[in-house]
């Protein structure tokens, strides 16, 4: 019978590759599906602690994945050694584990997204422009929560992303300022709801001139400073960006849909000010 000696290192280096195929290397190919299956019931499982919608959180999920890979790789290696020789099996080719490793890596691929988005529940942004600082700056990168709204009411001050209505393709991070069914004017920059002032300290307004009527507004930004009164819609909500005097939101666009709420941006997982990473949005 073929029997072959097996080394440690490259069944170590299969599963780093792609986990369970150091050990179809070992010759345990029940033993390597069984593995690759588990991370992904793994990841499945821990969803359910609701731990990525925290930073910290999610950086611990993805050290429990990585040290149950490195568990794997560690496992195939030892093993290997304990092993020493097989007796070859039918699967025991190169070109079979090139074709399983190609396989593993087009099902990673497909499962990516339906993991991020299904099952954790979680999307990465990179925010293109300063619309919403000093909140969020121009190239921080968000962690939107999908499924926030799934169990939670909208509210005020929410910051979500949505689909623009014009071109559904584009996605807006803004934040809430009025719910269906509330009175929202804006005068000169100040916020009314109902006919009473909310208090904003996270707004900033970089250009101090208050346009007081279309004819003092040279770029038709009349309703920038100024608009209303409106009552919000059934199923709809008005977004401002917190950088008012430079942001595309509802004074432009209209009121926002709420089917077109993706999600709720929840933390700055990247930023390049170091100390804003992990920041909480609120």
């Amino acid at each position: 019978m073929n029997t072959k000696k097996r080394k440690p290192f490259i069944a170590a280096f299969f599963s780093s590759v792609t986990p369970g195929l150091g050990q179809a290397y070992n010759g345990q190919i029940i033993k390597g599906g069984i593995l690759f299956l588990a991370t992904f019931l793994l990841i499945f499982v821990l969803s359910f602690t609701g731990l990525q919608y925290q930073f910290y959180g999610l950086f611990a999920i993805i050290l429990f994945v990585l040290f149950f890979w490195l568990f794997i790789v560690g496992e195939s290696f030892f093993a290997a050694r304990k092993i020493k020789e097989i007796t070859l099996k039918p699967y025991n080719r190169w070109y079979v584990y090139l074709i399983l490793a190609l396989l593993a890596f087009g099902l990673d691929v497909i499962s990516a997204d339906f993991l991020m988005k299904k099952v954790l529940g979680i999307k990465f942004y990179k925010i293109a422009t300063n619309s919403m600082q000093p909140s969020v700056l121009k190239d921080d990168h968000v962690m939107v929560n999908l499924k926030y709204y799934k169990s939670n009411n909208l509210k005020r001050c929410d910051l979500v992303v949505f689909e623009f209505p014009a071109n559904p393709s584009k996605e807006f991070l803004k934040r809430v300022i009025a719910l269906e069914g509330e009175k929202l004017e804006i005068k000169n920059k100040r916020i009314f709801i109902n006919d009473r002032p909310i208090a904003e300290d996270y707004k900033i307004h970089s250009d101090s001139k208050v346009h007081t009527d279309k004819s003092d507004s040279p770029y038709n930004d009349f309703e920038r400073d100024n608009f209303g009164p409106s009552v919000i819609p059934f199923d709809h909500c008005f977004v401002m960006g917190d950088n008012r005097d430079n942001s595309m939101d509802s004074r432009h666009m209209g009121h926002l849909p709420l089917s077109n709420i993706k999600g709720k941006a929840v933390y700055i997982y990247f930023s390049w000010d170091i100390l804003r990473v992990g920041n909480k949005l609120k």
